[in-house]
């Protein structure tokens, strides 16, 4: 007997440490995959601003949050910080705490499916499914508070648990401390600690011997909502006035979006998300089946599960009635709990007859088929950029960077008709920002914010275009630059930006005569704004021509500005119509222009000339000088080896 019960013991001890590394192969694959390509995709725009909101103090930080309405708090906010300080402020370092918070988060699932009393195989599954999770990993990437919240309230609901069955003082305390942390980190943990105080009291309302643990219960969330209340009250007015990111979608709608995320992640096509949803749903419902069937601490878990996964969900989009703030990335609080469901289904009560067969084989291929989506849907993320989060912001600095060099830094703007961060988080040169409009739709604030950057001598801007309807919805900085000295000069697409290129001389004042008198009266007067400039590659060359108008109608004539080499070949040219010149006093004309200058420019000498011509005239179309000359020389410039 001694011998049997040694090996059944030896068995056992095999049994659990082949489970740990189980375990610890899920908690390694999650970390892998949460930290595979990390620094691949872009900032989006609410990454960026988390990090210059952290550049303040903690202090600073605070008051930042009640004086700008910052919808979120900063618990996040202050993980970052001296995270940052010791890292660095690249894309890797920026996102890696919300990998290890996701990983903490499949962690913590496997401890809370072994309290609920699943078998380790269904908690092992259950982990697997939260570290294979495309919506998961997609928020373990991503420099926000999610992962964290999602953390945090598995933990919470975990710590919980063990108060309940416990009622230990030491786990009412530390679900306290949690709890709070929680709610320092994302309003929407509320949801998860009500979804648990619902669990208590709709047990102690049907289940008489559940009664006594209501009282000890609602103690411990009295004692949490004492020490939230002095924030909660510093911000009540910025959580009720916040107008939302996201949409009112109706009930099915809504049904659809949240069980298609959660089974395959935001990277599943449009026309296939239905699929993904009932394909969950059917899970969900073989869970509810084996433990709703199964024993009182299957129904008990059951029903814990359906308020921990459901109720934050549909508290979200009950809020989302009056106001546009359903999004998908505020329900990651349900996501452990939509694991550990799905686990459940192979879990629970088996059924006599044909039907146990009939649904595990229902379950296994519902399983196989989420697996086979998860995995689609990672490779998206990190493969396909019809995918990434945003395109191009990389690619948008860099040609700032070029279309800014050439001229001192003082003397360029870049102006964005919309506050984005992202863009100040990848260009850092020395050109200043200007917002254009400097406030939501401030027609008359774009007017002066031009007339400012001319009267400083500013001679060049950079406007890449955004779609902001909220703050630049009739194209106002466009206009404010249309009716000032500046040009639209050139028109780039970067990324999915048009970046739209001005030059002006607010003061033109002419640095080399020409005085160039063409046979039809054109008088090419001189050239303004060359100096100090350097020919850069890939960059622009801008200046100013200054001319007088030819007696009667410049009809189809033209003004060419070509860069030619040492050897007589042409660089690069820009050709305008003479109808496009502004009109100054009397017969007065200027206009700006703007070369493209090519990304290779092999050193040596180059010059800048000037060809009037009638494109209208077939053969030879050039217009001659009085002196017979076919062009006229604006500049020299030499790039040295």
């Amino acid at each position: 007997m001694k011998a049997q019960r040694a090996m059944r013991s030896g068995e056992l001890h095999s049994s659990k440490n082949l489970l740990r590394l189980i375990a610890l192969g899920a908690l390694l694959l999650a970390f892998l995959l949460r930290a595979y390509r990390l620094d691949h995709q872009e900032l989006r725009g609410d990454e960026a601003f988390g990090y210059f909101f952290v550049q303040r103090t903690y202090a600073g930080m605070i008051e930042a949050t009640v004086a700008l309405a910052e919808p979120h708090p900063v618990g996040s906010y202050f993980v970052l910080k001296p995270w940052l300080s010791l890292a660095g402020d690249g894309e890797f370092a920026l996102r890696f705490p919300s990998v290890w918070f996701g990983v903490l988060a499949v962690a913590l699932t496997l401890r809370l499916a072994l309290r609920l009393g699943f078998r380790r195989a269904t908690a092992l599954l259950a982990t697997l499914l939260l570290a294979l999770s495309p919506y998961a990993v997609w928020h373990s990437q991503d420099a926000r508070m999610y992962s964290m919240s999602m953390a945090l309230t598995v933990a919470a609901v975990w710590l919980g648990v063990e108060t309940l069955q416990r009622q230990r003082s030491r786990w009412g305390l530390a679900y306290v401390a949690v709890a709070w942390l929680a709610l320092h980190t994302h309003y929407y943990a509320a949801f998860a600690l009500a979804a648990l105080t619902f669990f208590v009291a709709t047990r102690a309302l049907f289940v008489p011997n559940a009664r006594g643990s209501l009282a000890h219960w609602l103690m411990w969330q009295m004692i949490v909502a004492a020490l939230y209340l002095p924030w909660l009250l510093s911000v009540a007015g910025i959580i009720g006035s916040y107008g939302g990111n996201g949409d009112s979608p109706d009930f099915w709608s809504m049904a659809q979006r949240s069980l298609s995320v959660f089974a395959v992640g935001e990277t599943a096509p449009a026309e296939q998300r239905t699929a993904w949803a009932v394909a969950g749903g059917l899970l969900l419902a073989i869970a509810v089946l084996r433990l709703g069937a199964g024993s009182p601490t299957d129904r008990r878990t059951l029903w814990l599960l359906i308020c921990y996964f459901a109720l934050p969900v549909l508290i979200i989009w009950w809020s989302a009635w009056e106001r546009p703030i359903f999004n998908e990335r505020y329900l990651a609080v349900s996501a452990p709990a939509f694991a550990l469901l799905i686990a459940a289904a192979f879990d629970g009560r088996r059924f006599s007859g044909p039907r146990e067969p009939l649904l595990r084989g229902a379950a296994l291929l519902l399983l196989a088929a989420l697996l086979a989506g998860m995995t689609l849907s990672l490779y998206r993320h990190y493969a396909d950029p019809a995918y990434s989060k945003t395109r191009g912001w990389r690619e948008l600095a860099a040609a700032l960077e070029r279309f800014s060099a050439g001229l001192p830094a003082e003397q360029v703007r870049i102006a964005q008709n919309f506050p984005d961060p992202t863009l100040w988080y990848y260009y850092r040169g020395a050109v200043e920002h200007i917002v254009l409009p400097p406030g939501p739709h401030d027609e008359a604030g774009a007017r002066a914010a031009v007339d400012a950057l001319a009267k400083a001598g500013v001679r060049r801007i950079l406007l890449p275009l955004q779609p902001a309807a909220n703050w630049d919805d009739r194209d106002l900085a466009v206009a404010a630059l249309a009716q000032s000295p500046y040009d639209r000069v050139d028109e780039e697409r970067v990324g999915v930006w048009p970046l739209l290129l001005y030059a002006g001389q607010p003061s033109p004042r002419v640095e080399a005569e020409m005085n160039a008198l063409f046979e039809n009266g054109f008088l090419l007067h001189g050239v303004s704004g060359l100096e100090g400039q350097q020919l850069v590659p890939g960059g622009l060359l801008t200046f100013a021509l200054v001319g007088m108008r030819p007696p009667g109608d410049v009809g189809a004539l033209k003004l060419s500005v070509q860069l030619l080499n040492g050897d007589g070949a042409l660089a690069t040219q820009q050709d305008l119509p003479l109808t496009e010149w502004r009109r100054g006093d009397g017969r007065t004309m200027t206009r700006n222009y703007g070369l493209r200058l090519p990304a290779e420019l092999p050193p040596g000498g180059y010059r800048l000339i000037a060809v009037l011509y009638d494109p209208t005239i077939e053969g030879l179309p050039r217009i001659r000088t009085m002196d017979g000359a076919e062009l006229v020389e604006l500049a020299t410039f030499r790039i040295e080896e």
